[in-house]
């Protein structure tokens, strides 16, 4: 790797951009409301209230399924709420034994388990799964959409637009929102935003669970796009609505750490949620700020408590994203980083997983390899900052400089989202 530690240090000069003095957008006084102990932990008490009672009946009748569906909805409710693997299990493992009662032949149990497949990044059997539920004559327009999140899951990107343009009402919230990912998906990022911008206004005087589904995402797309002001004003509001809301705090605190450069605001959010939650991509946040301050020793620390949990059986492949990042650059296991990237390509062969192996390949000193790849499936088919950022590496080292100079300035619109670490220092 000594033939590109020139070029890397030439381009951390690319990255540094005039300091100007500003107001932080975050303001504690906008949010504290919503860090107090509690909240969250009192509605995951509720829930786990009721699983006795659905237990015990269960082990009166090991047999009835609508038991076993109640239980599942207590498990899989409190995964959402706080990010505890074991319960995405247990209500997974329960949908799996009702819908064996019923022969598989329940499409709606079906359904449920191909989203929960999804979730666990069991990818193929989510197929299986809505296959089943279409064949037991499960709903066509539930299975189009289904279809539509597996297809784009496995990097099926033609099959999966021809999914959702079968749906004949386009101006329906499931279709724009589904579209919405498709534009993004194709670099469009202001088509996707106009589109999730009408899927909002669709649910935005409903029930809080689709609004603030809605507007986070939302959220999230106001700050790839620059538009940060924005994004934070959409991430109050679904606090606002919903104070457990989870997702829109985390986005407070990247917004902290990404453009206020506050970064004991940002940890004392991230420390909040993980205080109340079971989340380890939030060790990864903290380990970021722990290196923009210059504290290695802290940074080690949260990489490995990441480590210890998501390589605990229950994880799967849910995180292998990380930690092949993790192991090609902090940990320096290249041999490990490879057979995990590789995996990847196996089990969905998209251009954000090619861009896993490219970088892999480029990381070990193969850079004939790491150009084939991502010329083939990574370039202009992967827009995500990271990606454009890997490419634009490995086409310099193999002599692209001009194609290298024009990704390096779409990075450059993208600080936000990279956050201040990569955007400086490469």
């Amino acid at each position: 790797m000594k033939q590109f530690q020139f070029f890397l240090i030439g381009l951390t000069i690319l990255f540094f951009t005039a300091c100007t003095s500003k107001k932080d957008l975050t303001d504690p006084g906008d949010y504290n409301a919503f860090l107090k102990p509690g909240i969250i932990q009192n509605e995951a008490e509720k829930i786990k209230e009721q699983i006795p009672f659905w237990q015990n009946r269960l082990q009166k009748d090991t047999g009835n399924f609508v038991d076993m569906l109640e239980l599942a909805s207590c498990h899989l409710r409190l995964f959402k709420l706080q990010g505890n693997v074991a319960d995405l299990h247990d209500g997974d493992s329960l949908l799996k034994r009702s819908s064996g009662k019923l022969l598989d032949k329940d499409p709606d149990i079906l359904f449920a388990l191909s989203q929960n497949s999804i979730t666990r990044h069991q990818f193929r059997e989510a197929g299986l799964f809505t296959e089943a539920a279409e064949k037991a004559s499960g709903d066509a327009y539930t299975t189009r959409l289904l279809e539509f999140d597996t297809k784009m899951e496995l990097g099926d990107i033609v099959l999966a637009s021809k999914k959702i343009e079968s749906i004949k009402d386009k101006s329906s919230f499931d279709y724009l929102i589904r579209k919405a990912k498709l534009e993004d998906h194709k670099g469009n990022l202001d088509g996707a935003i106009k589109l999730m911008e009408q899927a909002f206004d669709k649910v935005k005087n409903k029930t809080s669970g689709l609004f603030c589904w809605a507007l986070s995402n939302l959220g999230d797309m106001y700050g790839h796009a620059g538009r940060v002001e924005e994004s934070y004003n959409a991430y109050l509001n679904v606090l606002q609505k919903d104070s457990g809301y989870i997702y829109a705090l985390k986005g407070i605190a990247w917004i902290a750490f990404s453009y206020d450069h506050n970064t004991d605001e940002a940890e004392r959010i991230y420390q909040y949620i993980l205080s109340q939650t079971d989340m380890p991509d939030l060790y990864l946040n903290l380990a970021e700020i722990a290196e923009w301050e210059g504290d290695n020793e802290k940074k080690k620390e949260y990489i490995g408590r990441f480590i210890r949990q998501v390589e605990m059986p229950g994880y799967g492949d849910m995180y292998n994203k990380y930690l092949i990042h993790l192991y090609t650059e902090e940990i320096k296991d290249l041999d490990k980083a490879l057979l995990l990237a590789e995996k990847e390509v196996a089990h969905r062969a998209t251009p954000e997983t090619y861009d896993w192996l490219a970088w892999v390949y480029f990381s070990r000193g193969d850079l004939q390899q790491a150009n084939i790849i991502a010329n083939n499936y990574v370039y202009k088919r992967n827009f995500e900052p990271d990606a454009v950022l890997h490419t634009a590496l490995i086409f310099s080292g193999a002599g692209k400089k001009d194609k290298a100079k024009l990704l390096l300035n779409e990075c450059m619109e993208s600080q936000f989202e990279m956050g201040p670490v990569k955007t400086k220092f490469v």
